[in-house]
């Protein structure tokens, strides 16, 4: 099946899980699912029991990867801290400060292999919807690694998830306000080469990019929060809209308000749906047996959606 053939519609989606508090962001490995827990750490996915949460003290764990160690790194939206989880669940503070200053918003941490670290900071304010009102984008990404600390990419427009590409050679990131997905080289020092559009100028009007993974083939699948909907770029840089059921009149009236530089928490919250499967999808990653399971991390739901891809999608 060719990827511009491929729509899902609402009865395609099952759900995993049940008991979870924002899993706002989803991680599949050996060990399963997981998911961000309000709770203050990273819950372990059960497909029909109560999950387990591992760490404590996180305050709103939001976007987190796994090191090869098996310990977690997790960013506190809600405290401004970048934190480690070990295997065993003991939880420490890593980093709440660059440069004399708080980091801001931080949004997602990355691991990239045993020591290094990409963080993005969605805003240098201490609560991310104050991006929501500022004329001048004030994202970032910093680097991690050694004992060191640098800014390495600067005057995003609300940094979301950060991803190395499969090969390594890219970190990729949703510039959420921006309505696009970005890309930097990697370079051997370890510093970022300048930004490059990936796919088209904009993804459309009010079109805000969250969460985004790799699949096998290298296409990228986007969460679009406030359209409730899954977007794919491919290796073309052309857009398939896969799922979208979105609020019309809600999604407009928080364009209007972006056009206007005063759009609220209170705008993207009435951007849900009353029955739909996705309700403001934050991420996704690819799992089960065969990794054609899909699960979508969420701020509002208490499972994980999740749904299938065919055998051959090209």
């Amino acid at each position: 099946m060719k990827l511009s053939d491929f729509k899902l519609t609402a009865k395609d989606f099952g759900t995993f899980g049940r008991g979870l508090q924002r899993p706002e962001c989803v991680w599949t490995d050996h060990d399963g699912v997981w998911a961000s827990d309000q709770r203050g750490g990273i819950a372990h996915v059960k497909e029909n029991s109560e999950p387990t949460i591992l760490g404590t003290g996180i305050v709103e764990p939001n976007g987190f990867s796994r090191r090869p160690d098996g310990s977690f790194v997790v960013a506190g939206i809600g405290d401004g801290g970048l934190y480690v989880i070990s295997p065993g669940g003991e939880t420490r503070k890593l980093l709440d400060s660059f440069g004399g200053n708080p980091l801001g918003a931080v949004n997602y941490a990355c691991a990239d292999g045993p020591g290094r670290i990409w963080l993005s900071v969605m805003t240098r304010a201490p609560r991310w919807h104050d991006a929501l009102t500022q004329q001048k984008p004030d994202g970032y990404i910093l680097r991690i690694e050694g004992g060191d600390c640098e800014i390495v990419a600067d005057g995003l427009d609300l940094t979301n998830e950060v991803k190395v590409s499969p090969d390594g050679r890219y970190l990729y990131a949703a510039e959420t306000l921006a309505c696009r997905m970005v890309r930097f080289a990697i370079r051997p020092n370890g510093s970022l080469g300048n930004k490059e559009i990936v796919g088209p100028e904009t993804l459309g009007r009010a079109a805000l990019p969250d969460g985004f993974s790799f699949d096998a083939a290298g296409n990228i699948w986007l969460t679009i929060i406030n359209q409730n909907a899954l977007f794919v770029i491919d290796k073309h840089g052309d857009v398939h809209v896969v799922f979208r059921d979105m609020n019309e009149a809600a999604v407009e009236a928080m364009a209007a308000a972006m056009d206007r530089h005063d759009s609220t928490v209170e705008h993207l919250a009435a951007c849900t749906t009353e029955t739909g499967p996705l309700q403001l999808p934050t991420s996704l990653a690819f799992g089960g047996a065969d990794g054609r399971t899909v699960y979508v991390g969420t701020v509002v739901s208490g499972h994980l959606p999740t749904f299938r891809l065919p055998e051959m999608l090209e």
